[in-house]
């Protein structure tokens, strides 16, 4: 409504309206042809799709921002402040164009600024009975690649790049390796492959991955990362263990916590792998140490400088990102690196997270990379 008051400025209703409705219709189509995501001339996602999406969130912000852009003018008025308008000079329709002005200038800077600049986080975690062995193994974390037509193979290598450039001992990508479909599979598994760990890349699959999933594990697995189903394998140096393990899909109920820890040696510390932050609650009671996940992107849409806590993901009752720890079980939650639905990021950065496992009161230096590693399969 709003962009359609502030058409009204510029042109008369009888041209605004059928412009309103021609753009509507036309971003209703290309939300629909996201549930399939066909691959799409690189042309036509930079100068039709993306602009559409700009307009799209310059809409669903306009309201709020023409709110307060009336508030302002109304308090600015009644304050009798200098700068405010005359009475009687700015109309509803001017306070509307202000107001998707400012939409239309978020919404662009969530599409062409936020979403492309990735923080790299660092965080250390003490783990209960972590063997000195480990102490300072580095781990990247990185989830929700959502490979596509708008974080196309490109930015994906431009990721991998940055996380191998990190050094790290292994590499953790918690699921949704694409956006919808099945066309880009490989373009997904030759990004995940470009991610490089001295102890090998391991990865779980999310809901996303779901339209083929065996196809998509073929085709990751073809180029050398390890794809783990409810499974586990265990790290040895010297005689110091650590287990990584996988958890499979829950949104398709492929998921067997049971089977993923079998054969895990008693009293060595565990990684689990699990697409969504909910699966933290029975990886507690099997007394697993840390939990990796993402799934909610941090929200994706969060109010600038409060977006840790005002987000859609805490609106609809996910936890947004970060570390949480209850008694000795922790677990993080990875803001992802790319979008679902609009290609819109606000007030949350797309993250690569390097977890740094320490041992209860260690004061050793995080960087072990060098150390050698022995891997050990301990479930089907």
């Amino acid at each position: 409504m709003a962009p359609l008051i502030a058409w009204t400025y510029f042109v008369p209703l009888r041209f605004a309206l059928p412009a309103a409705l021609l753009v509507w219709g036309a971003t209703a189509l290309r939300v629909q042809r996201l549930l399939s995501d066909p691959p799409r001339p690189r042309w036509v996602v930079r100068w039709l799709d993306e602009p559409m999406f700009w307009h799209w969130g310059g809409g669903v912000l306009a309201l709020p921002l023409t709110l307060l852009c009336g508030v302002v003018a109304v308090g600015l008025g009644l304050a009798g402040c200098s700068a405010a308008p005359a009475t009687g000079s700015w109309p509803p329709s001017g306070v509307a164009s202000l107001g998707f002005a400012l939409a239309l200038l978020t919404s662009g800077y969530g599409i062409w600024v936020r979403r492309r600049f990735v923080r790299v986080r660092t965080i250390s975690v003490t783990i209960p009975g972590l063997a000195p062995g480990f102490d300072g193994y580095r781990i990247a974390h990185v989830s929700d690649l959502h490979i596509g037509s708008h974080d196309d193979r490109s930015r994906g290598l431009e990721w991998a790049g940055r996380v191998s450039a990190l050094r790290a001992d292994l590499v953790a990508v918690t699921g949704d390796l694409v956006t919808s479909g099945t066309a880009y599979y490989a373009d997904a598994a030759e990004v995940v492959a470009s991610f490089h760990g001295n102890d090998g890349v391991y990865v779980v699959m999310g809901n996303h991955d779901q339209w083929n999933n065996d196809a998509l594990t073929r085709e990751v697995e073809a180029r050398g990362p390890r794809v783990l189903k409810n499974e586990s394998v265990v790290l040895e140096r010297g005689s110091a263990r650590l287990v990584i393990a996988g958890v499979d899909d829950a949104y398709t109920d492929k998921d067997d916590i049971d089977r993923t820890l079998a054969g895990r040696p008693a009293g060595v510390p565990t990684v689990l792998l699990a697409h969504y932050p909910d699966f933290f609650r029975h990886a507690a009671r099997h007394g697993v140490e840390l939990t990796l996940s993402g799934h909610t992107h941090g929200g994706q849409f969060g109010l600038p400088f409060w977006a840790d806590r005002l987000n859609l993901a805490v609106a609809l009752g996910q936890r947004a990102r970060g570390l949480l720890a209850v008694g000795r079980h922790q677990s993080y939650v990875n803001a992802g690196l790319g979008t679902t639905g609009p290609p819109i990021r606000l007030g949350v950065a797309p993250e690569i997270a390097v977890i740094v496992l320490r041992c209860p009161g260690s004061e050793m230096p995080p960087g072990l990379a060098n150390v050698p590693t022995t891997i050990v399969t301990t479930s089907e």
